[in-house]
């Protein structure tokens, strides 16, 4: 675990052997740690991994737990238990599933704590841009201060932390009967560096299911890399998150129990999942569904098929193919003159059966995947369909200051108006319109909205007293699929202190226009929405993005009507004269 020590010194051994066997141990740690830093890192470029990649640990450096040192200091002490803390994760280097299982860390406790402390129950991850703070308080007494990257709970839900979060941990000690000082109390739970818990922890796609059950539905969770198929199915098998959960289903019969508790998996990546009596769906869809739900859930735990039964009866699923949010398809499209082009062999060229757009002050167009629903803004306030070749421009929505509109693959066209707080508009080909209303949308103004190809999420910026959120929610309908409300927030990209513009990039991953850190333009930020903000390099004058093919295939526009698309780790120009570039959602 990469861990200084920045507070009060440690208490001098009481003897010279003491002393010696104390350096030398804290020079063998500080190696190995420095290696652990170098070789396992958060990166800061390159596409983002999360869902169903598969993915290789080969050759992870895994952190190593030292017993407590005798006679250590309280201090000595609890810089020892972070350590171990970190190595009771870990497998053992034959690479079975046995390992350490906080057994060593369970030596620096005392008593009653020793059993009950659960170091399982929250993860908090430290910045490596500054280590751990560790004095005495007292002479019992200990204070940890860290930096906060993320935090990370039973269920591996990760919440990235803001830019100047930070948390003070306390732990009390007593001394042991041979004088020995051990932790008595301290809160549940371990604390990481970024390197360790990118060593130890991977990030996972629960898969759930749209409520008309036509696509997977995405939530990424991060578990421990020992036991994670078993981690994903009991994850899995307990439904989805409360912020998701009202807009999703699951084939998964409620109360459905793994027996015995662990999934096993094959060397030809076969994963083997017994339930208990009960746990098998009854009618044949249902069956098939759970399959694909459990196969798409798997897959980043180098599961290639699942074979599922409950006590002792087979699944017996047909196979199902379901639909994922990856990609919509289509070229990317954008506003040139009176025009509307898109992007074919690298050139700008007329998209076919769209008419003229002069004289309608054509702004932000939006497109459903087939191009069959196409709409745009005209001017600040009315919400048009987009002129064909036959038909001119219906009018589908008036408001002020309407925001750039989304077009889900239900048909629904959503926007928002600027002067307006408390909720969303969706409104359909007809003209017929809904308030979608959220509650955590009260007192804020919305600047974009961006819904899900499954149709089942969305993805908001806002502004209000406490500065832009950028959040994503789930989409609760009715049968008819009609839009009814939005359901609890999700925040994402906490580091971002401002926004203008968010696109999807993948299933599980936001693109949002605008500012972190120290920068002072807007950048294309990816977010991801379980996991660190990552900035792309910055473009002067961006005020518009476009992104749904995954991070290769992203592109920025700016005030001077340059195009400029992602190309290796720079961008380069690939049209001028254009604005409001999209793709289709």
């Amino acid at each position: 675990m990469s861990r200084s020590h920045t507070g009060t010194p440690a208490t001098p051994a009481t003897s010279t052997r003491t002393h010696r066997a104390r350096v030398a141990s804290a020079a063998l740690l500080t190696l190995v740690l420095a290696a652990l830093s170098a070789c396992v890192g958060i990166p800061t470029s390159g596409p983002v991994e999360v869902g169903v990649e598969r993915v290789s640990d080969q050759g992870a450096v895994e952190p190593l737990g030292d017993p407590p040192p005798q006679d250590g200091a309280p201090e000595d002490i609890v810089r020892g238990f972070l350590g171990a803390s970190a190595a009771g994760f870990s497998r053992d280097p034959e690479g079975s599933e046995t390992a350490d299982d906080f057994r060593n860390a369970r030596e620096y406790l005392s008593g009653e704590t020793r059993r009950s402390w659960s170091p399982r129950e929250r993860v908090v991850v430290y910045s490596t841009a500054s280590s751990p703070d560790i004095r005495l308080e007292g002479e019992s007494q200990v204070r940890v201060d860290v930096r906060v990257a993320a935090r990370i709970d039973a269920e591996g839900r990760y919440a990235q932390a803001g830019p100047d979060a930070q948390e003070t941990l306390m732990f009390d000690l007593v001394q042991d009967s041979e004088g020995q000082w051990r932790i008595s109390g301290l809160e549940d739970g371990v604390v990481l560096s970024e390197p360790n818990f990118e060593a130890i922890y991977r990030s996972a796609t629960l898969y759930f299911l749209s409520q008309d059950a036509q696509y997977l539905v995405p939530e990424t969770r991060w578990f421990p890399l020992r036991n994670l198929a078993t981690s994903i199915v009991r994850a899995l098998l307990a439904g989805p998150s409360d912020w998701l959960r009202d807009a999703v289903r699951t084939a998964i019969p409620e109360g459905a129990a793994l027996q015995p508790d662990a999934v096993s998996v094959d060397e030809d990546g076969v994963a083997a999942v017994s339930l208990a009596a009960g746990g098998l769906p009854v009618e044949p869809d249902d069956r098939a569904l759970m399959q694909a739900q459990l196969e798409a859930s798997l897959r980043i735990a180098r599961v290639r098929t699942v074979e599922v039964s409950a006590a002792g009866v087979g699944l017996g699923a047909d196979a199902v193919q379901l639909a994922r949010g990856q990609d919509w398809g289509g070229s990317l499209e954008a506003v040139q003159g009176d025009a509307l082009v898109e992007l074919s062999g690298g050139s700008l060229v007329p998209v076919e059966d769209v008419g003229s757009l002069a004289g309608l002050d054509a702004r932000d167009p939006a497109r459903d995947g087939s191009g069959a629903l196409r709409v745009m803004l005209s001017g600040p306030d009315r919400l048009v369909t987009v002129p064909t070749a036959e038909d001119p421009s219906q009018l589908l929505l008036t408001g002020t200051d309407l925001v750039a509109p989304s077009v889900d693959r239900l048909g629904w066209v959503w926007t928002a108006s600027g002067d307006a707080q408390g909720g969303l508009v969706a409104v359909d080909p007809g003209g017929d319109v809904v308030d979608v209303e959220a509650e955590w949308l009260q007192g804020r103004t919305v600047r974009s909205v961006r819904v899900a190809l499954d149709a089942s999420r969305v993805a908001v910026v806002s502004s209000g007293s406490d500065g832009v959120h950028v959040d994503v929610a789930s989409v609760v309908r009715d049968d008819s699929g009609t839009p009814q409300v939005l359901g609890a927030a999700w925040r994402t990209g906490v580091t971002l202190v401002d926004a203008t513009r968010v696109v999807w990039v993948d299933e599980s991953t936001l693109g949002v226009l605008g500012r972190s850190g120290s920068t002072t333009t807007a950048v294309y930020h990816l977010v991801p929405l379980s996991g660190q903000v990552q900035a792309r390099p910055a473009i002067v004058d961006s005020i518009d993005i476009a992104g749904g093919k995954g991070d290769g295939v992203l592109y920025v526009a700016t005030s001077r009507g340059e195009l400029y698309a992602r190309s290796g780790s720079s961008w380069t120009t690939v049209g001028t004269g254009v604005r409001d570039p999209s793709f289709p959602g």
